[in-house]
């Protein structure tokens, strides 16, 4: 596997006058599975910026897949608007085909706020930066697409920028060694983020995977980690959602929140220690 390059890329301008039904393919053939669409619409009434991503949202009305339910999408709403006034930026880490990123564009749009997309897929990053141009044509978005992981992006951006509050939503790797890398690195920039909102923190699967994204933040905030429920829950009548799916044999647990949102003012890091340097975050396992 090639080496990430671990920078900004520039939007594939090429894709801007395809059909939504080419998209994916131009893209770099992204396979949809499930085809599963969230339903912004569930949420109509509750809130009137809301309702305006949700008519942006339905002008790409196919050829996509959602891997997060419309609760979780409202409550990620809900996490940027608590924050307005206390952050500039909204740092989204894994983007998939920008299911979170239209939402968190039109937060970016509502509030002023700069939206960075951050993915190991340079596929997935211009999908989904197209999506979002279609969903918010007319709009001044301040969006840079990272190419690379969360560690790197703290390095190389957070921590050399100046003046800059972010919340970060984390939906990228789930295997529990990469999450504990991802969230660990914004120790070293904590003043400079606000909160993180993480997704899939029910979510279990083959051992293979080490699907255990709840874990990986009990190791890094401590088993008293302080943070409120976001996203749908699956109940243990729902058998397609809480039995070993033809996907990799994911799978949700019964009755646990979806994600979680953390407050870093209300949290402190138990991992990692102080004196370890952040260049060992870079260093290939012996």
């Amino acid at each position: 596997m090639a080496a990430l390059p671990h920078c900004f890329i520039a939007p594939n301008d090429d894709l801007r006058d395809l059909s939504d039904d080419q998209l994916a393919g131009a893209a770099g053939n992204i396979e949809i599975l499930s085809g599963f669409k969230a339903k912004l619409g569930s949420h109509q009434g509750a809130n009137s910026i809301f309702d305006q991503i949700i008519e942006h949202a339905r002008r790409f009305p196919a050829h996509y897949e959602d891997q997060c339910t419309a609760k979780y999408y409202f409550d990620l709403f809900n996490c940027i608007r608590d924050g307005y006034g206390e952050i500039n930026r909204i740092v989204e880490v894994g983007v998939f085909m920008g299911g979170a990123s239209v939402v968190l564009a039109g937060c970016a749009k509502a509030f002023s706020l700069e939206l960075d997309l951050v993915d190991t897929s340079a596929r997935y990053l211009q999908f989904t930066y197209e999506r979002v141009r279609r969903c918010y044509p007319d709009a001044d978005l301040k969006i840079r697409l990272f190419h690379g992981d969360l560690p790197h992006y703290v390095r190389d951006v957070l921590s050399v920028e100046d003046k800059v509050r972010a919340t970060v939503q984390h939906d990228g790797a789930h295997d529990f060694n990469q999450v504990v890398l991802d969230l660990a690195s914004l120790y070293y920039v904590q003043e400079k983020v606000r909160s993180i909102a993480i997704q899939d923190t029910h979510l279990r699967g083959y051992p293979m995977n080490f699907n255990f994204v709840d874990a990986a933040v009990y190791a890094v905030f401590g088993y008293n980690v302080n943070f409120h429920a976001i996203g749908g829950h699956a109940t243990e009548y729902e058998n397609l959602l809480v039995n070993p799916n033809q996907y990799n044999g994911n799978y949700f647990l019964p009755d646990t929140a979806e994600g979680m949102h953390i407050p870093l003012a209300l949290n402190t890091f138990a991992y990692p220690h102080p004196l370890i340097p952040f260049e060992m975050f870079f260093q290939d396992p012996a």
